[in-house]
């Protein structure tokens, strides 16, 4: 089958802004729907594929539901190509909790088997495809033993890891088994995408209204984000790169409590309840922290300008996961923000393209 090209005839309107002339759009959050789990989710129940139109993924009563945008690799790279996206950064961390949970396979196991798999993406689609590789934070050596193969032998350019771990026994990213993880990402310098779970915490009152998707996942977002901030986990690991999807969920809301929160001190707390950091919250956030635009919502792409700064807004669409194209939200960095045109390409791709070290399109 032939590749499809990844310029289109918007290029112009799209600007140019690479040192070869070219377009350059990096979409920091895409998915695809690993095939080799469907076939065990259908007979173990979870995969529910009667309906015809779309497939829907049922877990705790939960349910979750996708069309062929999340299986099907060549309809992705067209709908991509289409929008202008000349760079796909392409991970699925959720699969490690619920292959663990659901199939009983070890997490370490769970990554491997999701990176060799995007590891065969990216051969397919080497100047397009940039994989994430995945690991569990708390796997410790194993963790780091993973991630290195990832970074130094598969040529990934980033990690994705979940914001929590673990439907009922919630494992977060601030903790001392995962020191080991930290560790390895800080000194090498290298970015990680930390993307909320299928079941995020609260996730027993999320069985309606797609809630679990819309509600559970941004405050999830945040509350792992502040456990990061206030747990000192930045001023022990001063060099981590941290990306947050979706306008970086609630947390741009919750900076200002968690600044007048530390304000007023942890008199009378336990110690396990204080805050031990050098800086105010927000200052941790405007160092470490990078965000995606994905929300379809030009007010909430303006407050993390705002907030973080234009160069820590990154373009990031969801799509696969999300059935809609990323020309949606591109349109919304072109023609909604009031942005010059060198502020809309540092979205777009310039800010990514520093981040992850990427290559020009070609």
């Amino acid at each position: 089958m032939r590749k499809p090209s990844i310029h289109t005839s918007n290029e112009k309107a799209l600007g140019r802004q690479t040192d070869n002339g070219l377009c350059m759009i990096v979409d920091v959050q895409t998915h695809i729907h690993p095939p080799n789990w469907m076939k065990e989710m259908v007979e173990k129940g979870f995969l529910d594929i009667r309906s015809g139109k779309a497939t829907a993924t049922r877990w705790h009563g939960v349910s979750f539901s996708a069309v062929e945008d999340f299986t099907n690799l060549e309809k992705q790279m067209r709908v991509s190509a289409e929008a202008g996206v000349t760079h796909r950064l392409l991970g699925f961390s959720m699969i490690v909790t619920f292959a663990n949970e659901a199939f009983g396979i070890p997490t370490i196991e769970a990554a491997k088997i999701h990176n060799d798999f995007h590891a065969q993406l990216r051969e397919k689609y080497p100047q397009v495809i940039f994989p994430y590789g995945t690991v569990k934070p708390h796997d410790g050596k194993d963790a780091v033993r993973e991630a290195e193969r990832c970074i130094e032998k598969l040529g990934f350019k980033g990690l994705i890891i979940e914001s929590s771990y673990g439907t009922n026994n919630r494992q977060y990213n601030h903790t001392v088994e995962t020191f080991d993880f930290w560790e390895y990402v800080n000194d090498k310098r290298i970015p990680v995408f930390i993307h909320p779970p299928m079941l995020s915490y609260g996730w027993e009152w999320m069985d309606r209204y797609r809630f679990e998707e819309t509600v559970a996942r941004p405050n999830e977002t945040a509350l792992n984000a502040s456990l990061m901030i206030m747990s000192g986990l930045f001023d022990r690991f001063p060099n981590l790169q941290i990306i947050l999807p979706h306008m970086g969920g609630s947390l741009l809301m919750c900076l200002p409590r968690l600044q007048f929160g530390h304000r007023l001190g942890y008199e009378a707390l336990y110690g396990y309840q204080q805050a031990n950091i050098q800086k105010m919250p927000i200052e941790y956030a405007k160092k470490h922290f990078w965000v995606d635009i994905m929300g379809f919502y030009p007010p909430g792409i303006k407050h993390a300008i705002e907030v973080l700064g234009i160069e820590r807004v990154l373009f990031g669409s969801d799509y696969g996961a999300l059935p809609m194209s990323p020309r949606e939200h591109i349109d919304i960095v072109r023609n909604d923000l009031g942005l010059l045109e060198e502020d809309q390409n540092k979205i777009l791709g310039l800010n990514a393209k520093k981040l992850f070290d990427l290559p020009d399109p070609t």
